[in-house]
């Protein structure tokens, strides 16, 4: 269940033999850091799929944000308004609104998918897996049976990559 993405909230190889799970907020500073590392990650090995799981655990408008990520998931532009969105710094009303327009969402549909049920499930099913798993904070990287919590940054990251794709052969 862990590694089954909400439909487009996923990037990288879309049949990857190592999946790469990250739990963010978008008002994480250290969730900030690591989108760098990840999307480095991304484009130095073709094999590794990345899921993105929301988790706004920090304030009301980590959840506001989280609902539009997953709203620009059902759009086709989970990563495009992932990555406006940590550029635009905390999350706001303002600059949840520029990312989803960054990213080209269809704002309309985007305002009408974000208080949808099934997204609101998502959020909720992606706290319950935190509780799950046993971590405290974002962002949290799971990679095969590795849980890493923290941005650890590139090195980290690849040799957890490394370490699951050795365990599977």
């Amino acid at each position: 269940e862990l590694t089954k993405p909400f439909p487009g909230a996923v990037a990288g190889a879309a049949d990857g033999d190592v999946t790469l799970v990250e739990f963010t907020d978008y008002n994480c500073g250290y969730c900030r850091k690591s989108v760098e590392d990840v999307a480095r990650l991304v484009s130095d090995d073709p094999k590794l799929r990345v899921v993105y799981r929301e988790l706004p655990i920090l304030s009301p408008t980590s959840r506001d944000a989280a609902r539009w990520a997953l709203a620009a998931a059902r759009q086709g532009k989970h990563k495009a308004f992932h990555d406006a969105m940590f550029a635009a710094g905390p999350a706001d009303d303002a600059s949840i609104r520029a990312a989803a327009q960054s990213a080209g969402l269809d704002m309309a549909r985007a305002e009408t998918d974000a208080d949808t049920p099934e997204i609101a499930a998502e959020i909720d099913a992606n706290l319950a897996m935190m509780q799950q798993v046993g971590f405290t904070g974002t962002p949290t990287f799971v990679i095969g049976g590795q849980i890493i919590e923290g941005a650890q940054g590139y090195g980290a990251l690849k040799a957890a990559v490394k370490k699951a794709r050795e365990a599977k052969s």
